[in-house]
């Protein structure tokens, strides 16, 4: 049994099981966040055992998480390597999600400046899936979890926008791997109520060309029909699902949005009216006072004229 060692911060994991034909994946990055790590996979001479290895240099390493993505039923075994140096280990545990496993299923060894410790997982069904952690402990603690999930699905994540009398066709896949069914549903309040397809008179028609997708044709749409529908694919091992947003919209919205578009353009023309309708009655205005202004500077003017020449004539 070979082993490959990474950065000194990691946590060594022997990982093998005895396939049937199931899919086993590490990933490097995953989609849910949680920290990867690179995985060196071998296969025994039949092809029957699979090793994943990881590495704790001690105690004070940080936590190492790693999912494994399984499509069928599968016999695992989960080995934990720790470089202990010359600190004590005071307790060593192995958890199932929050449950303790007995000690009786799994072993424990411990030689100079290392701590060995194998878990033996036979994954049937969803029960069997989850996280598996075992833990050090001593004055501090190191920790290593694998997450044990069926495959995921993908539904695009994009609301669907459709009118009243159309078709549309909802999709979901599981990217390379195969669901033994895909079923949908549609949620009406916080219930998935499973849709009826068999019937030939059904307006939900599905369509499973290919195993890793499946899509589904909704005919003659009503306002009704909008909401969420789910696409589930199930597993021997579990059941994963995706969801699609649908948004039915009467006929009647895109003339609303152009009676609206109209009535703004009406606004904004009438403004534009209004604000050049007083602004020529400001400038008449402005006119008419200016006209005034001169009469009445022409009529001082004469008067003046006039004072002047009587004056004149009274002198002479």
């Amino acid at each position: 049994m070979g082993f490959f060692t990474l950065q000194p911060t990691m946590v060594s994991i022997i990982l093998s099981g005895l396939l049937s034909v199931p899919s086993v994946t590490p990933h490097t990055a995953g989609s849910d966040g949680i920290p990867q790590a690179s995985v060196k996979i071998e296969e025994s001479a039949d092809n029957s055992v699979i090793l994943h290895s990881l590495t704790i240099s001690g105690l004070s390493s940080k936590d190492t998480e790693e999912n494994i993505i399984l499509d069928s039923p599968v016999h695992l075994k989960l080995e934990c390597i720790l470089k202990a140096d010359s600190m004590p280990i005071s307790n060593l545990t192995w958890i199932h999600g929050e449950e303790e496993i007995n000690k009786d299923r799994y072993s424990e060894n411990n030689t100079a400046g290392e701590w060995r410790t194998t878990l033996e997982v036979s994954v049937a069904d969803v029960n069997s899936t989850g996280s598996y952690a075992c833990i050090f402990s001593s004055t501090t603690e190191a920790k290593a979890t694998f997450y044990i999930k069926v495959p995921g699905v993908h539904s695009g994540g994009k609301t669907l926008v459709t009118y009243n009398g159309d078709s549309t066709v909802l999709k979901c896949d599981s990217f390379k791997y195969k669901p033994v069914e895909w079923l949908w549903y549609k949620v009406n309040e916080n219930e998935q109520v499973l849709l009826t397809i068999s019937s030939e008179s059904s307006r939900f028609k599905q369509d499973n060309k290919t195993a890793n997708e499946t899509k589904l044709h909704i005919s003659g749409l009503t306002e009704g029909d909008s909401g969420a529908y789910v696409c589930k694919a199930v597993y021997k091992t579990g059941e994963s699902e995706g969801q699609v947003e649908v948004n039915v919209l009467s006929l009647m919205v895109p003339f609303k949005v152009f009676l609206a578009i109209v009535a703004e353009v009406a606004v904004l023309v009438g403004i534009i009216l209004g604000y050049e309708l007083l602004s020529k009655k400001k400038h008449s205005e402005e006119e008419v006072k200016s006209e005034d202004e001169q009469m009445a500077n022409l009529k001082s003017e004469e008067n003046g004229k006039s004072e002047e020449s009587t004056t004149r004539q009274r002198k002479a």
